[in-house]
């Protein structure tokens, strides 16, 4: 597929299926809404903290039916992934969390130590390091897209520390083509951000529609690009580990 057909048809994906499009809003929608009232109204009553509870767990079911979207596009579906098997969408969303993470702890601390030196007063040391912390998210962020899709692909959180066997899949599709996509699915994912930001101004009503339908399409789109990028590694390769999984 050129650039074009996997950015159609990523765009076209989450609403060829509205009910789990919508299932997979009311999740989010469960996520948001926790957080909004933790956040407004947390100072009036402590019981409201515990409505974090069923915000990070629907934030996991969300990250791991990002995960299984990644995979069941690799696999040739062509529809989002039904919800089921709860518990294993549940652990391989920790497991998206867990190797998100691991990916941008380093560049994370990298920043925080030039935000520190900018702080003390050391500017031209601190900038430097800002810079190098930024460089750095770019890398990684560029190599985890891949790394993430080749977890998906063997369904385990090792394969997306393979970094010989992540290289030669990008490799395969080409540097240059992979991040020229990545770029483009950057910019169109911005602008669907913006558009959010945009419609949650709305008093109430903005928060839900988003919730339910921006969001949602938003995280469909981006991963079953995501999917379909690393479809284009495979070529004539056998889909053993997922066929065995």
């Amino acid at each position: 597929m050129d650039m074009g057909e996997i950015i159609g048809d990523a765009f076209k994906y989450p609403v060829s299926n509205w009910k789990r499009l919508l299932i997979l809003g009311v999740i989010v929608l469960i996520s948001q809404f926790s957080m909004e009232i933790v956040m407004g109204y947390g100072r009036v009553s402590g019981l409201l903290y515990f409505l974090l509870i069923p915000a990070l767990v629907a934030s996991i079911l969300t990250l791991g039916y990002q995960f299984r979207t990644i995979r069941t596009s690799i696999m040739g579906e062509n529809e989002p992934p039904e919800f089921n098997e709860w518990t294993k969408l549940f652990l391989d969303g920790l497991r998206l969390f867990i190797t998100s993470l691991v990916y941008g702890i380093i560049p994370t601390i990298v920043l925080v130590v030039g935000f520190i030196m900018l702080l003390v007063g050391s500017s031209g040391i601190g900038v430097i390091i800002l810079l190098l912390g930024a460089v750095l998210f770019i890398i990684v962020g560029i190599i985890s897209v891949m790394a993430i899709s080749n977890m998906a692909y063997h369904d385990e959180i090792g394969a997306a520390f393979r970094f010989g066997e992540i290289r030669e899949r990008i490799e395969s599709i080409g540097w240059l083509r992979y991040i020229l996509l990545l770029i483009l699915l950057g910019i169109l994912y911005i602008i669907l951000a913006v558009v959010a930001v945009l419609v949650t101004m709305i008093p109430f009503a903005g928060l839900v529609l988003v919730s339910l339908i921006i969001y949602p399409f938003m995280y469909l789109f981006i991963y079953r690009a995501y999917g379909l990028i690393f479809r284009e590694t495979l070529d004539e390769e056998p889909e053993e580990s997922l066929v065995q999984s």
